[in-house]
């Protein structure tokens, strides 16, 4: 063999060996990757959510989806550019407090209605935790407070540290030594720097270990290396993952994994080590029943103005009014009726041509908006006033405020149970004159209000339609059972149907009330779709009476 063909030989020889020797390195690394696998949670596991605070309480989580999961989008102080966008709110800080209140207290001295803090407090044994998804372009601290009265002076907190991009922020509330009681107001602080650019997808306030899973892995050959478990939301390691759920020493391969953190959705857990990269089957936690009882409800059933006097305050046209004052470009379209007031002092009398029985008619409803922002202190609130002789400003009784908002909202009161600014008689008696006045002193927005309705309480006598809906947007197969009882607590009344099937749309079930004995009574519900339970009283009573 020729020298030129001996050195052709040895070159293709060491061609050879230098492509093989990576490529069975490549192959053992491949391998080594291989092994990496997860022996909890098995394929196909769905979860029941956690206890949410905002889904229990409203039937709506704090989702982002609107304005809404942050107290109607108000309370959001020294922040701007504010937007809520594809299921997130966003904003930027103007200065170093910036702050925003999923669950306002409530003003002192108002009329608490929605989603007031004061009617809707905090139970810290049953919620323990907070959770939130949030975006923030610079590293910096935040603070979580919670209040217990409403001048700023009774409260709690908690410090967190902020990192640049999306995070998932899990609060152990009672670490801070100051979570417990009823508190009414919750806010965060998402850090501490002007013109921070935030994020918010998701906010839940939970109970910690109510739902632990188990989360059980191992490694090629038994070699136990340190590793990272991680949250993601799909089966790529390389476009990032949500959360980090913790660092483990080779000798641990298990964990207790806490769901209620985490809202409705599918997941995967990951684990990497020297060894690698290996993800879990997918998981769901599906989200809990939730259902909205519509019928009987708090805004009662038969109308004072159509039944009394055949014409509803539905503001189709000025009929309804029987004069106002101190308002200008009165506009009545499309059943609205809209106008700017010139003062302080603008007012509406609404037209009573038949004395209100006030024991029968008590549960007002309006459904209100305004132009121009939100400003308390400037006047954005509603009253209500009335008398039983017009002639005698003597006997007139004013309402305390009712806090309203530039977006439209429906605001219910029971004026049986209202507190007056003005006035000791209240909502008693025969009522022949009721005004009511949409702005206080500076506010002299333009305003449009849609219907003012007075209403009984919902009345049955041989028969009740009960409605309900529910509000999840996939429904899983649920049934749902009826109860009534007397107390509006406790879940703990008489059975009135079971196992009925829940549809999308509206509900109804017809209650034969003939042999039930005469009160006033409350309906609920038990919603169960084999993975969660979940029990939701109506917002108002029903009366029973029979007529011989």
């Amino acid at each position: 063999m020729s020298l030129s063909n001996m050195r052709h030989k040895n070159l293709l020889c060491l061609a050879l060996f230098l492509i093989t020797v990576p490529a069975a390195l490549f192959l053992d690394r491949q391998s080594a990757q291989a092994a990496l696998s997860f022996t909890r949670p098995e394929s196909n596991v769905v979860l029941p959510e956690g206890r949410d605070f905002a889904s229990e309480h409203f039937g709506d989580p704090w989702d982002m989806d609107g304005s809404a999961d942050l107290s109607y989008g108000q309370y959001i102080n020294q922040m701007t550019d504010i937007s809520w966008a594809a299921g997130r709110f966003y904003a930027r800080a103007t200065g170093t407090d910036a702050n925003f209140h999923p669950l306002f207290p409530g003003y002192d001295g108002v009329l608490f209605n929605g989603r007031d803090g004061f009617i809707n407090r905090i139970d810290t044994a049953a919620y323990d935790r907070l959770s939130f998804r949030m975006y923030s372009d610079k590293k910096t601290w935040g603070q979580i407070y919670w209040f217990y009265n409403q001048f700023w002076t009774d409260f709690g907190y908690v410090d967190f540290h902020v990192d640049r991009g999306w995070n998932i922020y899990t609060i152990d509330l009672p670490s801070s030594g100051m979570w417990f009681g009823r508190p009414l107001g919750l806010r965060i602080d998402p850090g501490s720097l002007v013109d921070q650019s935030i994020g918010v997808d998701w906010i839940r306030l939970y109970k910690a270990g109510s739902t632990p899973l188990e989360i059980a892995w191992n490694e090629p050959d038994g070699s136990g290396t340190p590793c990272s478990l991680y949250l993601d939301d799909d089966a790529d390691f390389g476009n990032g993952v949500l959360d980090l759920i913790g660092k483990f020493k080779a000798t641990q391969t298990t964990t207790q994994w806490d769901q209620g953190a985490y809202p409705p959705g599918n997941y995967y857990f990951a684990t990497e080590s020297s060894a690698g990269v290996a993800y879990s089957k997918p998981i769901t936690i599906e989200s809990m029943p939730l259902i909205e009882m519509l019928e009987p409800d708090n805004q009662g059933g038969q109308d004072y103005a159509a039944s009394e006097m055949g014409n509803a305050w539905d503001m189709k046209d000025r009929r309804d009014v029987w004069y106002w004052r101190n308002l200008r470009d009165v506009v009545f379209s499309a059943g609205i009726m809209s106008a700017t007031p010139k003062n302080g002092d603008g007012y509406i009398h609404l037209k009573v041509r038949k004395p209100i029985d006030a024991q029968k008619y008590h549960r007002l409803t309006f459904r209100f908006r305004y132009d121009g922002p939100f400003d308390y202190g400037a006047g954005t609130m509603s009253r209500f006033i009335w008398s039983k002789d017009h002639d005698n400003a003597d006997l007139y009784q004013t309402i305390n405020d009712i806090v309203t908002y530039p977006s439209w909202q429906t605001y219910t009161i029971d004026l049986t149970a209202a507190g007056l600014d003005v006035g000791s008689i209240g909502w008693k008696g025969l009522v022949r004159d009721f005004r009511f006045d949409p702005l206080e002193w500076r506010a002299r927005r333009r305003f449009y209000l849609d219907y003012v309705s007075l209403r009984a309480d919902d009345a049955a006598d041989k028969s009740f339609v009960i409605k309900w809906r529910e509000q999840r947007a996939g429904l899983r197969p649920t049934l749902v059972d009826l109860y009534y009882d007397q107390d509006n607590q406790g879940f703990d009344g008489q059975l009135i149907a079971s196992n009925l099937a829940v549809n999308q749309g509206i509900n109804k079930f017809k209650w034969s009330t003939s042999k039930v004995k005469p009160g006033l009574y409350y309906i609920y519900a038990i919603a169960k779709d084999g993975i969660s339970s979940t029990g939701w009283y109506g917002s108002g009573p029903v009366g029973i009476s029979h007529h011989r």
